[in-house]
């Protein structure tokens, strides 16, 4: 448990200072001016007082339990700090000095010493090089950072690696008048690890959302079991910082080219459920909108405006956020015209005229809330000296409570009437400046909603033949590089994955006991691990028909790969398919991911492909399928016949499967794989063993 982090009987400010430009005095006033419930500790060598409290010169003298201190001292001096908070029995260390593995070997022995020394004693240290944390439960009030952001209950919790981003998370939520329930920013994770803290945020009880900023995982697979436990039960939206693939290794096939960091983010973010943001503000006023409001029960919007122009705006971002505009029953469509304006439309967006006063707003939202065919609505209300906007607001509060579905509210005003947007956020009615905000906002709910209702289950059991599979990757042990293409197709046949007829071919003699083998036509490949790219580099020769071309091919292949120790093995050339690719790559501290995607020139030029954890489950097989741009051209679309999608989910699984049960595999290519009305088989690939 972590309480002795955020619930703290008592802290120690260790560099406490008279300075007020001190990190130590900042700590200090911060815990004083919030009204931290505990005894506040200052500790300065030279003892005296500071901030009329007194000054004690060693945590050691202190004569009460301290459960928490704060450090902000010289990095050379922490170690020995460390070991007086042991011997006093402090429970946890914010250490807010830089000075440790960020800069270089000396600072990480440093940072090694504090963390030994700390778990001798029983204690566990944050950061360091961190700003520090909050909980802002009124029975505890602790604000042991040395940050500026005004401290208020609210119950949007905040975890961020950068500090500067996590001050930004709770400066834009307090402009909008919004507190937030526990904050943390935990710079190096020598010790106490993110997984750790998120747990702890998921069982709080106060905690109504999470957001998290992070920009690299120390442990992906802890991260991933935690976050999945906290998702069903409250959202967790999150954005990473540092998402190109600048920086990585060098890799030689397409899988190795197209996932990086980012996509393991991706994938680890999907298949736990949390809500993925690139834009930092649109994943506050997401935030915003998960405070106060339920998810939506489907995706089905309807749009309450006072004029034209916005609610068109209003409709083009629902469309492009994946919501559908909401249609109205015979008894809700009379009642509006009953009730509104008789210039007022009907339609989805309701425009209820400038003029409308406080009951044309209720009759329009009471109406659409309590439609079988919406599941959230947006109110778009331009303020007008020519009618009672109080009154108004009123109303919108008294609709937007009459039901358990999503409500937010977009005013368009000038400070004047400021006073409005404060009186409809009081109510728990998110308030928002934009209509793209507040339609996205609502599609974000229905996202986290989708996550939420998604079907899961284990990866299933598949028929495989593990130990031979083990036995031939066994012959690789101690390389690191390509297994023989032989060998490649022997291993995915061994997990049930259809590939082509194909053999082996060494001396010109090989040739027609291969060909008879194999059939016409047929494709000659050099086989060589001096050669990954074959067709780049002329190793490849297609549309063979006869045993006169065969062997013609085969001399020129001898010819242009003399210099190079290679094999050649003959396949059956198949009749032209769909294309897509397959691979796995490692993901290290999280184990393989699988990508699929359209293959030839989609996946050179398009990129359009998706990614998961393995092994997968049928139904993230599924989804993997159905997230690619390019899935209309699978299911069958302009009536073309839709390729064997249960081929395709069952390759999936056992390409997954296979990956996951071998860690020596590093990388994977299966491209391209040819996908028909009846199957989909293997016609080239490529595995990297470390």
């Amino acid at each position: 448990m972590l309480d002795g982090l955020f619930r703290p009987r008592g802290v120690g400010v260790i560099g406490a200072s008279s300075n007020p430009y001190s990190i130590g005095h900042i700590v200090l006033k911060n815990l004083v001016d919030y009204g931290y419930k505990g005894p506040i500790f200052p500790i300065n060598p030279k003892g005296g007082h500071v901030r009329s409290f007194k000054a004690y010169k060693s945590i050691l003298e202190v004569p009460d339990v301290v459960d928490l201190v704060n450090i902000s001292v010289a990095a050379k001096f922490i170690p020995d700090i460390i070991e007086e908070c042991g011997q006093k029995g402090v429970k946890f260390a914010i250490v807010h000095s830089a000075g440790f593995k960020e800069v270089g070997e000396e600072g990480l022995a440093r940072e090694r010493k504090m963390v030994e020394i700390a778990h001798r004693h029983g204690m566990r240290i944050y950061g360091p090089n961190c700003q520090g944390i909050q909980n802002s439960d009124p029975e505890v009030s602790v604000y042991a950072n040395f940050t500026f952001v005004p401290m208020k209950p609210g119950n949007i919790s905040i975890i961020a690696q950068g500090g500067g981003m996590g001050e930004l998370l709770k400066l834009h939520l307090h402009k909008v008048g919004l507190g937030h329930r526990l904050y943390c920013s935990y710079g190096n994770e020598c010790d106490l690890t993110m997984p750790e803290i998120l747990e702890y945020y998921g069982q709080d009880e106060g905690t109504r959302v999470i957001m998290m900023q992070t920009e690299s995982f120390k442990n992906p697979a802890v991260f991933l079991e935690v976050a999945s436990k906290i998702t069903p039960h409250k959202p967790i939206l999150a954005m990473k910082c540092g998402r190109s693939a600048e920086g990585s290794v060098a890799v030689s096939s397409h899988t190795g080219s197209l996932i990086d960091q980012n996509a393991m983010t991706q994938a680890m973010y999907k298949q736990a459920g949390i809500l993925e943001f690139t834009d930092s503000d649109e994943m506050v006023k997401a935030a915003i909108a998960f405070s106060t409001q339920s998810p939506p029960p489907g995706n089905r919007i309807g749009l309450v405006t006072n004029t034209g122009g916005p609610g068109i705006q209003a409709v083009d971002t629902a469309i492009a956020s994946g919501l559908e505009l909401a249609t109205w029953s015979d008894q809700g469509r009379e009642r509006l015209k009953s009730e509104l304006y008789a210039e007022a439309s009907t339609g989805n967006p309701v425009d209820v005229v400038a003029t409308a006063g406080a009951d044309h707003y209720f009759a329009a939202m009471d109406t659409l809330l309590h439609e079988e065919e919406t599941d959230m609505v947006m109110v778009f209300f331009v303020t007008a000296p020519f009618v009672d906007l109080d009154a108004i607001a009123e109303r919108i509060e008294e609709a937007a409570a009459s039901s358990a579905k999503p409500v937010v509210v977009v005013i368009e005003t000038i400070a004047k009437w400021g006073g409005l947007l404060d009186r409809i956020r009081a109510a728990g009615v998110p308030v928002y400046e934009f209509p793209e905000d507040g339609v996205r906002a609502l599609a974000a709910m229905h996202r986290y909603a989708t996550l939420r209702a998604r079907k899961t289950e284990a990866p299933p059991e598949l028929e495989v033949n593990r130990a031979e599979a083990a036995k031939l990757l066994a012959g690789y042990s101690g390389r690191d590089g390509y297994l023989s293409q032989i060998d490649a197709f022997a291993l995915l046949e061994l997990y049930g994955i259809s590939v082509p007829k194909r053999a082996r071919i060494r001396e010109m003699e090989d040739l027609v006991a291969g060909a008879a083998e194999v059939g016409f036509p047929c494709v000659l490949k050099v086989d060589s691990a001096d050669v990954v790219h074959k067709s780049d580099e002329g190793g490849v020769i297609l549309g063979i028909a006869d045993e006169h071309e065969l062997a013609a091919a085969f001399g020129d292949l001898q010819k242009k790969f003399a210099r190079v120790d290679a094999e050649y093995f003959l396949q059956r050339q198949l009749p032209a398919a769909k294309e897509l690719i397959l691979g796995a790559l490692d993901a290290p501290g999280l184990g393989k991911l699988v990508m699929f995607g359209l293959g030839g020139i989609f996946v050179e030029i398009m990129k359009d492909v998706s990614f998961a954890v393995a092994p997968l489950s049928k139904p993230e097989a599924q989804e993997m399928m159905r997230e690619i741009q390019g899935f209309s051209l699978l299911s069958g679309s302009r009536g073309e016949a839709s390729v064997d999608l249960d081929a395709l989910e069952s390759l999936l699984l056992r390409v997954s499967r296979l990956v996951a049960d071998h860690p020596s595999i590093a990388e994977m290519d299966l491209n391209p794989v040819f996908a028909t009305a009846d199957g989909a088989t293997a016609v080239d690939v490529r595995i990297r063993v470390r």
